[in-house]
């Protein structure tokens, strides 16, 4: 079995704070007020983007 090399992504502080915003938006929405931590949000985000390039869009 390979071992993968996977290194963290940096992400500049607007980054951060769009992530924050959306990670409060999501808090918002919930009935007993929980939030998907920064990292879920940010994995929901990517897969988001990688889904529309996959698309062509």
């Amino acid at each position: 079995m390979s071992k993968v090399n996977v290194k963290p992504v940096l992400l500049n502080g607007e980054q951060i704070q769009a992530l924050k915003t959306i990670q409060e938006r999501e808090r918002q929405k919930s009935g007993m007020g929980i939030a998907p931590s920064i990292h879920a949000v940010a994995r929901k985000v990517f897969d988001a983007g990688l889904s529309k390039m996959e698309a062509g869009q």
